[in-house]
């Protein structure tokens, strides 16, 4: 995230290279003041709103090693408060910050209704005909296969077939598309 930010916009360079020399630590809420608050607090302020910089955290369920790992566990309760400290500090709500995660009690208290949006997005078994994801992965499975010249009734096969092994899983589907 850091290296894309840098890539982005040039400008926080400087800060980052400032911010971590000589500052080398696994402490998550100075690493989060080091190379997200710090540098993102000096974004100039003329940036214009759709061309602020978009934060994602994939499967923040799986952060801070496994569950029965009390070092993990603490590692993972520091990563929450750190992220909810984001949503306290002024200059860093103007940026999006997106989590996704497995519904988990310690996620979803931290993160309330009250501060945070909650989409569910369908996977495995859940998956149903009409979803979203079902449809998307449909949408573009279908695609794929017409711009290989199948017919018609063999892609209409495949895609009731491949769209159910998929299980709102886009990664599954890309990666069939790329093999075939």
């Amino acid at each position: 995230m850091v290296c894309d930010l840098t890539r982005w916009y040039p400008s926080l360079r400087q800060h980052l290279a400032k911010g971590i020399e000589g500052h080398i630590s696994s402490d998550i809420d100075r690493l989060f003041k080091l190379l997200i608050e710090t540098p993102l607090s000096a974004l100039d302020h003329d940036i214009l709103h759709e061309q602020l910089p978009v934060i994602v955290i994939d499967a923040l369920d799986e952060c801070g090693g496994l569950r029965h790992d009390n070092s993990g566990q603490n590692d993972h309760d520091i990563l929450l408060r750190t992220l909810k400290h984001w949503t306290l500090v002024d200059h860093l709500q103007k940026f999006k910050l997106v989590i996704t995660s497995r519904l988990e009690d310690n996620v979803t208290r931290m993160f309330p209704n009250s501060i945070s949006t909650h989409v569910n997005i369908p996977s495995g078994s859940d998956v149903r005909l009409g979803d979203g994801a079902y449809d998307d992965i449909r949408a573009f499975l279908k695609s794929c296969f017409e711009g290989m010249g199948m017919e018609e009734s063999w892609i209409e096969k495949a895609l009731d077939y491949l769209v159910r092994r998929a299980a709102g899983i886009f990664i599954w589907a890309t990666t069939v598309a790329n093999f075939l």
